[in-house]
């Protein structure tokens, strides 16, 4: 289904999706774990947050973030370690899209690609020193938080 398609009551809905970043503390600062994209039809070879994914229907953020970040990259997440960084409200590929952004510092289990067709590598990065080749609106959005906290913003539209 297309979220984005007229409802029954004719009203336009935007598709729902969450970016998940797992960050981590080390001697140098916080680093995030990033993921190569590949095979996906969107952005493919360049780094995007730890993970990413729709809203299923009947589903709470919440629990879309825990489900994406066990997909793709094997942590196990409770609701509680979740914190809430900010939302983008994009339009890059004629679909708008709310992209709530969140980040987890406290998972468990062993990080590994658990979509190696879709992930073509996972790897941290300092916060300071982020990769070239990281999808534009991410690493606006990681700025965005870095100097001002809990962010709101709009990205591709003209």
């Amino acid at each position: 289904m297309n979220n984005s398609t007229d409802n029954a009551a004719g009203r336009f809905r935007t598709i729902a999706a969450v970016l998940v970043l797992l960050t981590r503390e080390t001697k140098d600062g916080t680093e995030y774990l990033l993921q190569k994209r590949q095979n996906t039809g969107f952005a493919d070879g360049m780094w995007d947050f730890s993970a990413s994914g729709h809203v299923e229907k009947d589903e709470p953020i919440t629990k879309t973030v825990c489900r994406e970040a066990k997909e793709e990259v094997n942590v196990d997440i409770i609701p509680e370690d979740i914190e809430f960084m900010g939302l983008l409200h994009s339009f890059g590929d004629g679909e708008p899209r709310f992209l709530g952004c969140f980040r987890v510092n406290n998972y468990s289990d062993e990080i590994r690609i658990g979509e190696p067709e879709k992930v073509a590598e996972l790897k941290w990065f300092n916060e300071n020193n982020l990769p070239e080749n990281i999808i534009d609106s991410r690493k606006k959005a990681l700025e965005r938080f870095k100097k001002d906290g809990v962010f709101y913003q709009e990205f591709g539209w003209k």
